[in-house]
């Protein structure tokens, strides 16, 4: 009955109906290519502020309750994450800040011993070595003067990335009910299966992923900070913070400290096993981390996908789009889930393709019986 109605209405429309579809559908399409041409460098912050609102709701409403205030309750909130980020980023930038300036001072002398003890275990003779040493030198601090140049063009994309993010979760904590509200009442009643499978998956998604990240951030930072303080290395908690810090950043992570820790231990600390085992613990901490923690942890939290999708996720994501993939990889997994749920349904054995497939295998089997008792 419905289909014939459908195909009555369809049969009944006039060109001017399909000149205004048309003119809906182009304004539609622009109006979502603008929106997202808008917030496209900053839609990680911007899911990430989501996320975090979310996460943050029961600190939130429980600190509501006690100071009967939505807004104050919220900045409370907000704060628990600011000031000890300022803090320990300031520490680590303080720290770091007074070690490059040693380095810068000390120069010479980091050569000079470099030099000596690399030509004990190369045959180059200790001027080559000390040239090319200097030409390295010269070399990193060429590159770290770039880096320092990328970053100052990044910076207003990474104020306002911040600032979106934080003003995101002050929203999503201040505005949770008329949010949701608003989405509700503009989305039809027949789309309800859709949104509640875009609920459960995308949000599933992306918060088992971004527990798996500061999880997995957090055991490495821990790891190195004990690995520095065992084997005696400078800096042992600023490095545990970089290491922290780093790990949310595209082509960079742990390595870039355990590397060059080794070459310390190993050159300056004449400490041969230690730096092997600095390295070697690098190393297997960076496969398990890609490999098994992070996806593991993902899929735990995310509940509703398996350890091979949450890998799958996290790997495509972050080698597609960066560190942006980290949101992107499972927030896409979950959409496409979640319209394939909708499409398809809640699983039936009983109108399956594995009950029919049963079926012809008992048939068969039945048949295979009958032919050899008639033998």
């Amino acid at each position: 009955m419905s289909s014939n109605n459908d195909s009555s209405q369809l049969s009944q429309l006039t060109i001017g109906d399909a000149k205004r579809i048309l003119v809906y559908g182009v304004a539609i399409a622009l109006a979502v290519w603008l929106f997202f041409f808008l917030v496209g460098q900053v839609l990680v912050a911007l899911l990430l502020g989501v996320v975090a609102g979310v996460y943050l709701l029961p600190v939130q409403e429980w600190l509501e309750r006690r100071l009967r205030a939505r807004t104050e309750s919220a900045l409370v909130t907000i704060a628990l994450i600011i000031v000890p980020l300022v803090a320990l980023v300031g520490y680590a930038w303080y720290e770091m800040s007074g070690y490059s300036t040693f380095v810068s001072e000390k120069r010479a002398e980091i050569i000079n011993a470099i030099s000596a003890s690399l030509a004990r275990y190369f045959p180059v003779g200790r001027e080559g070595t000390r040239a090319g040493l200097e030409a390295a030198f010269a070399e990193a601090v060429t590159r770290s003067a770039d880096i320092i140049q990328d970053l100052r063009r990044r910076s207003a994309l990474l104020i306002a990335s911040l600032a979106l993010f934080f003003f995101t979760v002050f929203y999503v904590l201040t505005q949770r009910v008329r949010l949701a509200a608003y989405i509700k009442l503009r989305v039809p009643a027949d789309y309800l299966p859709l949104y509640e499978k875009l609920t459960l998956n995308v949000g599933g998604a992306l918060r088992g992923a971004l527990r798996a990240v500061f999880i997995d951030q957090t055991i490495k930072a821990v790891v190195i900070i004990v690995l520095n303080l065992v084997f005696g290395v400078p800096l042992a908690v600023v490095l545990g913070i970089t290491t922290f810090l780093i790990g949310f950043l595209p082509l960079a992570g742990e390595w870039a400290i355990y590397i060059p820790v080794s070459i310390y231990l190993f050159v300056f600390a004449d400490a041969h096993l230690s730096a092997g085992i600095y390295l070697g613990c690098g190393l297997l901490l960076t496969a398990a981390s890609s490999l098994f923690i992070r996806p593991k942890l993902a899929s735990a939290g995310a509940r509703t996908f398996s350890f091979y999708w949450m890998f799958l996720a996290l790997i495509a994501g972050v080698y597609t789009f960066g560190v942006a993939g980290v949101v992107l990889g499972p927030a896409i997994l979950g959409f496409v889930k979640a319209v394939a749920d909708t499409l398809f349904g809640d699983v039936k054995y009983e109108t399956s393709l594995l009950k029919e497939e049963h079926k012809q295998q008992d048939e068969s089997a039945q048949k295979d019986e009958a032919m050899a008792t008639a033998k």
